[in-house]
């Protein structure tokens, strides 16, 4: 009897501590991960930068002059400091959108992160670097490496890693509500 009392103390215990931990948002639904501080678009035509949006954005236009990308600003947590990291996207929520006739984006390093607004050519830039790989985004999951390598070390707490997601092919659009879809880090 005594035993069963204890089990059911742990499990209250357990339902009262899981209970009284904030919800996470839809970004934190995997263990062991971590959202973009900031999602800013990059105007390839005029090189202009509209920081810290609420929608991230990967467009091509057939004919058009302005591909958009998205350029990413993550900060490493205590949590995975000296760990393996991994770069993944997905579009699992409702308001998110993928059209156009290709769901292909390439993935970038950045030398430097976004850090505020630019109205066109000139410091700051979206200081392409390195080119990771290429993903295939998909409806309702996890977008699928194409090719390339997407891990990487994670680095001390506080360091700051930025990426670009740039359109590929004649048409796409890939747009997602930041903090619910698109990027995020696992680590391990």
């Amino acid at each position: 009897m005594k035993s069963s009392a204890n089990i059911v103390t742990a499990i209250l215990a357990f339902a009262f501590h899981t209970s009284a931990s904030p919800v996470p948002g839809k970004a934190y639904e995997h263990p062991n991960s971590f959202i973009p501080i900031a999602q800013s678009h990059y105007h390839g035509y005029g090189g202009k930068i509209e920081y810290g949006q609420s929608t991230g954005l990967i467009q091509r236009i057939q004919g058009g002059n302005d591909d958009i990308s998205t350029l990413l600003t993550f900060e490493t947590p205590a949590a995975a400091a000296g760990l393996t990291c991994q770069l993944n996207f997905e579009l699992d929520d409702a308001d998110y959108s993928l059209s156009g006739s290709n769901p292909y984006f390439d993935v970038f390093t950045t030398s430097q992160v976004a850090t505020g607004n630019s109205a066109g050519w000139g410091p700051p830039s979206n200081y392409r670097y390195i080119q990771v790989g290429r993903m295939k985004a998909v409806k309702g999951g996890q977008a699928v490496p194409e090719w390339g390598n997407f891990q990487f070390p994670c680095g001390e707490s506080g360091a700051m890693k930025g990426f670009e997601l740039v359109p590929t092919g004649d048409s796409s659009e890939i747009k997602w509500t930041v903090n619910s879809d698109g990027p995020w880090i696992n680590y391990w």
